[in-house]
């Protein structure tokens, strides 16, 4: 048994709560978006924008990387009190998230049909897909960069920021959905339309936050550093492994979906709202992750195993509560937030048949979580791209030897995160627990 200290406690939930409340702002918006097309005469709006979404995933959360490994860079920096190093990184990182969105934007025509070309989705859902991304892409600069700054304001040890930052500006997007959609008759270009607006407006908010912030900072930057292409060697070494792991996240779900079209609109349209669902899990127990990356790359910066004991200890405890709260909310009330979000009664149906694989994704998942936090901290980047890659190829595996029913979909998609859970585990016991002895 560890002795924890109340404050540690405290820290730690300090931490968490922001991260949550802004977190939960974003999938929640995703079932008012979900509830807005799900009450229209049509699933195929439904559809096209989840095929949509899954793709424009790709490039959001595919540039993740930037995110994680700013946060940990930053928060050993910050133990190791460097603050021209803290700047130095943060000018590093934004050269890259730049050349990075103005490719993107750049190839677009080509990156939206390769996409739409795998899903393989009827020509209807395809239709609806292509217009919302042909919006959507647009909001990648935006994303990008404030995604990226969060991420720095985690390694900060400064959650709250996200709590404004993303509420404030999916407030806006949320009204603005709504009333495109039925003040303004617009459909699928409505949903996306909106969104763009709210992203550039969070870019806004956390760009003012990153201004007062660096007034804070002691001046100075390595500008030797900015221009030379080996001081970026471990920047792109942590990134390259967080980028495959990312998008090994993302073809799973682009798979499930692939999958889920092959089955027919319907069922694309049911698990589009199950995933709703599951993002809201996800970027929950997020919080969880948030507080560890921040705390452990502290601790290791200051070469303190006390604290990093401290900060393993409270952030496992808080993330299984938060796991199975997440696991009792689903069961008591999925049936109920299912009604809420389809008036459509085959949809409700047809998702109500498979919400007990949405109840016990949070017990099946969570340590996955939790763990991602603590291995940004730790910088065992490889090891989270390698636990990724053992559930992504179970996934497809499984999926090759079961039977094309939406049941087996939901078992093989499930594998994805019990083998993620597991490798991540076994590293944690071997190369994580022996940086708490003190030597």
């Amino acid at each position: 048994m560890i002795r924890v200290s109340n404050n540690a406690w405290r820290h730690t939930w300090a931490l968490m709560w922001p991260v949550m409340l802004a977190n939960l702002s974003l999938p929640l918006l995703g079932l008012v978006d979900t509830a807005v097309l799900g009450h229209l005469d049509d699933s195929v709006y439904l559809a096209g924008v989840a095929l949509g979404a899954s793709l424009i995933a790709f490039v959001f959360l595919g540039f993740n990387f930037l995110s994680m490994g700013l946060s940990g860079f930053t928060s050993q920096a910050k133990g190791a009190d460097d603050a021209r190093l803290i700047r130095t990184q943060l000018a590093q990182y934004c050269l890259v998230a730049a050349l990075l969105s103005a490719t993107v934007l750049a190839a677009q025509s080509v990156l939206i049909q390769m996409g739409l070309g795998f899903m393989q989705a009827s020509e209807a859902a395809t239709a609806e897909a292509h217009l919302y991304l042909s919006i959507r892409i647009w909001g990648v600069p935006a994303q990008v960069f404030t995604s990226m700054l969060l991420g720095f304001f985690v390694g900060m040890q400064n959650t709250r920021i996200a709590l404004v930052t993303v509420s404030v500006a999916q407030l806006v997007n949320l009204v603005l959905n709504v009333t495109l959609v039925y003040g303004f008759g617009m459909t699928t270009d409505g949903i996306a339309l909106g969104t763009v607006i709210s992203e550039y407006l969070a870019l806004a908010l956390v760009l003012l936050t990153l201004r007062r912030t660096l007034k804070h900072l002691s001046p100075g930057l390595d500008a030797g550093r900015l221009k030379a292409l080996a001081a970026y060697a471990g920047i792109f070494s942590v990134s390259l492994s967080l980028f495959i792991r990312t998008f090994l996240l993302l073809m799973g779900f682009a798979w499930f979906n692939r999958l889920s079209a092959a089955l027919g609109d319907t069922v694309l349209a049911s698990n589009a709202i199950l995933l709703a669902f599951l993002t809201l899990i996800s970027n929950s127990m997020d919080a969880s992750a948030a507080a560890a990356e921040a705390q452990v790359g502290l601790a290791i910066g200051q070469r303190d195993p006390q604290a990093l004991r401290e900060v393993l200890w409270t952030t496992g405890w808080c993330a299984f509560g938060l796991a199975f709260a997440l696991t009792l909310v689903f069961a008591l009330l999925g049936n109920n937030l299912l009604g809420i979000l389809t008036s459509q009664p085959d949809l409700q149906q047809q998702a109500g048949t498979y919400l007990p694989w949405v109840v016990a994704m949070p017990l099946l998942a969570g340590t996955a979580y939790w763990l991602d936090g603590v291995f940004i901290g730790a910088r065992l980047t490889a090891q989270m791209r390698n636990g990724v890659v053992f559930g992504f190829f179970s996934f497809v595996l499984a999926s090759q030897w079961l039977p094309a029913t939406q049941q087996a979909l939901w078992l093989g998609f499930s594998l994805l995160f019990i083998g993620r859970s597991l490798w991540m585990l076994a590293v944690y016991w071997h190369s994580v627990r022996p940086m708490t002895q003190t030597r």
